[in-house]
């Protein structure tokens, strides 16, 4: 679903589709997002697939506040080996200021914005001999900016793809199997989203 999106979004830039809508950038403008590859990833790729909602109002023309959500769930449950159960959680969410840029071909709307994030990860072993399990607790908090592009394909109704660059400092901790809790300490990393963040977004009245 995500590289349909991501296609049919490169094939109205090109072509510039003769049914498009009008950018809606106006103050008090406002949508419901919905988004496959989580929100700029937020990084929770070892959780699954992510998905998100995320919803944005302009605070002035071309200036709008985003608040974003994503959450992903996985378990498996594999017939041989050490773990009889692999399960893991993530949450997230990413506040974001957003600014408009002038449209393109009439119908794309550049952007850019800065964006901050709290993402908390759980993922849990359990040993197939005893039914004990492993528990690894992980908080990230992030910064970064973003650059994008939203296609509206009809008024309305608009699709985006949209990339970042951000700063994410990990904290956690890990409990093993009849054991206490154990502080892993702090990692950092800094750099581009390996993929893009492609989403679907409907506008709610406008004016």
């Amino acid at each position: 679903m995500k590289k349909v999106l991501l296609v049919l979004f490169i094939m109205a830039f090109a072509a510039n589709m003769m049914f498009a809508g009008t950018p809606m950038t106006n103050q008090g403008d406002k949508y419901l997002g919905f988004t496959m590859g989580g929100l700029g990833d937020f990084n929770l790729h070892s959780a699954g697939p992510v998905n998100g909602v995320s919803a944005r109002y302009f605070l002035s023309k071309d200036m709008s506040l985003r608040l974003g959500l994503g959450f992903s769930n996985s378990k498996s449950e594999p017939t041989t080996g050490t773990f009889s159960k692999n399960e893991s959680m993530s949450f997230g969410i990413a506040p974001a200021l957003v600014w408009n840029m002038a449209p393109v071909a009439g119908s794309i709307s550049p952007y850019w914005g800065v964006q901050a994030s709290y993402i908390n990860t759980k993922l849990t072993d359990t040993y197939r001999a005893n039914g004990t399990k492993d528990e690894l607790s992980v908080n990230t908090f992030g910064a970064g900016v973003m650059m994008g592009a939203e296609w509206f394909a009809w008024d309305g109704i608009s699709f985006n793809a949209e990339y970042s660059f951000t700063y994410n400092s990990a904290s956690g901790d890990f409990t093993p199997a009849g054991g206490t809790s154990q502080d892993l300490g702090t990692a950092t990393s800094m750099g581009f989203n390996t993929s893009a963040q492609v989403g679907l977004n409907v506008y709610i009245g406008g004016n």
